[in-house]
């Protein structure tokens, strides 16, 4: 399971990297492949080192960086575009948040795993039954993360697509993430 931690860890920060290569125009891309290339190499040295927390932070940095500069009141206050990406391409980067934050979940999963795992086999318990709980209980968490996700994105899509908007995507976007974490760390308690 530790193998598909760290996979999950460096491949889902990487979604909204694709995307602007998808949606951008070329300086949009040529900064996309810039961070791309930097989250990669942090990610994999992150992994090394038993954590590619880090990576999944530059890739909300990089969404940031990219929402500003594209759209917003800044784009509104100078009438131009910083970064030209297509409003489907920042729709999708919208949703691809998260995404790096189930990576971020995959990467405190990591931790746990690493360090549960050497205490437990260094306490004389049995590798290969340390080794099975822990698979089974990421398991369980990447899985009700992932329905977390879900279920997030599907109330985010009720609240913008009411035809008479009651609040804008905006605050409805920060009504998904908070709901993402809330119900995470319910969950969590939980389990």
């Amino acid at each position: 399971m530790r193998t598909q931690l760290i996979l999950i860890s460096i491949i889902l920060p990487l979604i909204p990297y694709v995307i602007v290569l998808l949606y951008g125009d070329s300086v949009a891309k040529v900064i996309s492949l810039a961070f791309m290339g930097l989250s990669v190499v942090i990610g994999v040295l992150g992994a090394i080192r038993g954590s590619p927390l880090a990576e999944s932070l530059v890739a909300v940095i990089f969404i940031s960086l990219v929402s500003i500069l594209s759209s917003g009141y800044l784009v509104y206050s100078t009438h131009t575009y910083l970064l030209y990406i297509s409003p489907i391409g920042l729709t999708m980067l919208g949703y691809s948040i998260g995404f790096v934050e189930l990576a971020i979940v995959s990467s405190m999963m990591l931790r746990m795993y690493n360090r549960l795992y050497s205490e437990l086999t260094g306490k004389g318990y049995n590798e290969d039954e340390v080794r099975g709980e822990l698979s089974e209980f990421t398991k369980n968490v990447m899985g009700v993360s992932a329905i977390v996700l879900a279920f997030s994105i599907i109330i985010y899509l009720l609240i913008s697509s009411v035809s008479v908007s009651i609040i804008d995507p905006v605050t409805a976007l920060v009504i998904f993430l908070i709901i993402y974490v809330v119900l995470l760390r319910y969950v969590m308690r939980v389990a």
